[in-house]
């Protein structure tokens, strides 16, 4: 059986760098946000809620797929389910899959979930594979639940919930980036609070038009990661978490997520969109969404192939 996890919306919060998929929404037409491809969005207790700043589906080697939602207001919604196949899947505390909601800003760290409580009128509820795309890799479906926070005794009630066109990827299988023959290997490097800091392994993926830099230290506890249009031109651009456009993080460890507000930038040297090589530089202050924990990245670079 699938365990919940306190900690998995701080996982999924990054797995999102590793190939998610955003849209720029038009907030005076309700009505066209639900409609396009790569939507994700439902009714929470009475209210409109929308993944509008990361969406992505994590498939892991053991087939788990980890369905995830984050809105700029930094509410996620999570579904973890034990099968990648078209069906009906359960998510209630005697099903081995699972659903949360959680608040990444503020103290708390406690997820409402929807095996939270035994008790059908408390927790528990279905999602609905409905398509897998397999050519564009891309799930569709829908939800609805009821989720339980055993901390204070509060329920909250997911209705109407619809994930169509979401890019998914396999977790663990991404592999590096291998340049032409001729091109200079990939790099990225930085200053972390003034010490050097160079990825031993660079990932990159390029899905849907959208661009992920992806570095991992050499005992793979420290992870960097940018995110930006695959079509970028050069210039300068600043690093926002909450615009879902140019972003950009640092993992300390496996369970903490830093992530640019606001606070950085981005220059673009050179984007060859024919051969696939994109060259810049960036800088940073990293702010935790749960503490007050921060990390100051600068002395940004990377050339990498993607």
């Amino acid at each position: 059986m699938i365990k919940s996890n306190p900690v998995l919306f701080l996982a999924a919060a990054f797995l999102f760098f590793l190939g998610s998929c955003t849209k720029e929404f038009s907030q005076e037409n309700p009505v066209q946000q639900q409609q396009g491809p790569g939507n994700f969005y439902a009714t929470i207790n009475g209210a409109s809620w929308e993944a509008d700043s990361a969406q992505v589906a994590i498939v892991d080697d053991s087939g788990i797929v980890t369905i995830t939602g984050i809105s700029r207001s930094m509410e996620e919604i999570s579904m973890v389910l034990p099968g990648f196949l078209n069906g009906v899947y359960a998510v209630n505390g005697q099903s081995p899959g699972y659903a949360l909601f959680a608040f990444l800003q503020g103290t708390s760290v406690d997820p409402f979930l929807s095996n939270g409580s035994t008790d059908a009128s408390k927790a528990g509820g279905t999602v609905t594979i409905t398509n897998i795309d397999t050519v564009n890799h891309t799930v569709s479906g829908t939800f609805q639940f009821k989720l339980y926070r055993v901390s204070d005794m509060i329920t909250e009630t997911v209705t109407g919930g619809v994930f169509n066109k979401v890019s998914y990827i396999s977790a663990g299988s991404i592999p590096p980036v291998i340049p032409p023959p001729g091109q200079n290997s990939d790099t990225l490097v930085a200053s972390v609070n003034t010490v050097s800091w160079t990825a031993a392994q660079v990932v990159t993926t390029n899905q849907s038009g959208l661009l992920v830099i992806a570095g991992t230290s050499p005992d793979a506890q420290e992870t960097l990661g940018l995110y930006m249009p695959s079509s970028i031109t050069a210039g300068t651009y600043t690093l926002d978490f909450n615009t879902g456009i140019y972003l950009a993080s640092y993992s300390p460890d496996p369970l903490t997520l830093l992530v640019a507000q606001g606070n950085g930038s981005l220059t673009v040297i050179s984007n060859d969109t024919v051969n696939k090589r994109i060259i810049g530089r960036f800088n940073f202050v990293g702010v935790s969404q749960t503490n007050n924990s921060s990390a100051n990245i600068t002395n940004g670079y990377f050339s990498v192939s993607y």
